[in-house]
Formats: structure tokens, C-alpha cells, sequence
């Protein structure tokens, strides 16, 4: 990453002085990044799990909200389903009393 020192730091340091020198701050550099990606990872991972469990919890309320109105809408055909039945078992009920009445005077014609 760093190649080099300036000039006079280099005069100061000596040769020597000035590899080390940049031997550290490489190293340092280096140990730097890992830490930023290490903490970069983990808020990134934390801010993950807490979107998810927001999803989560949505998915589930809308999954609730689903299945409450699906029985209502099941509850309300059973009651249209029994009106309908009430209603076309009176129908039969009156035709086969009329065909009674219609066949009770057939017989005593």
C-alpha cells in the first residue's frame, strides 16, 4: 500500500529506519482494513437479521390477516349455502305437498 517516505523523513530514518518505517505502516494499514471489513461484516450481518425479522413479522401478520379473512369469506358462503338450501327445500317441500293435493284429485276424478 505505502511505497515510500518522503525524502527527508528518509534522510532522518537512515535506509534502514525507513523500511521498517514502511513495513509499519503497511502493517498497520492492513491490520486497519481487516478490522473496518470485520466491523463492516457484522453491522451489515446484524442489519440483515434485523430486516429479516421484520419480514418475518410482516409475513406472519399478513399471513394472519389472510387466513382471518379467508374464514369470514368462508363463514358468509356457508350462510349464503344454508339460505339456498332453505329456500329450495321449501320449493320442494311446497311442490311435492301441491303434487299431493294434484294427485289426491286425480285419483278421485
Amino acid at each position: 500500500m505505502f511505497r515510500r517516505v518522503p525524502r527527508k523523513l528518509e534522510q532522518v530514518l537512515g535506509d534502514e529506519g525507513a523500511n521498517e518505517f514502511v513495513d509499519f505502516i503497511n502493517d498497520s494499514f492492513a491490520a486497519n482494513k481487516e478490522n473496518v471489513m470485520e466491523l463492516v461484516f457484522e453491522r451489515f450481518e446484524k442489519r440483515l437479521a434485523e430486516e429479516l425479522n421484520a419480514f418475518r413479522a410482516e409475513y406472519k401478520q399478513d399471513l394472519a390477516d389472510l387466513r382471518a379473512e379467508f374464514k369470514a369469506e368462508i363463514a358468509e358462503l356457508r350462510m349464503e349455502m344454508h339460505k339456498l338450501m332453505a329456500t329450495q327445500t321449501r320449493w320442494v317441500l311446497g311442490a311435492i305437498i301441491a303434487m299431493t293435493g294434484i294427485f289426491s284429485i286425480i285419483v278421485k276424478l
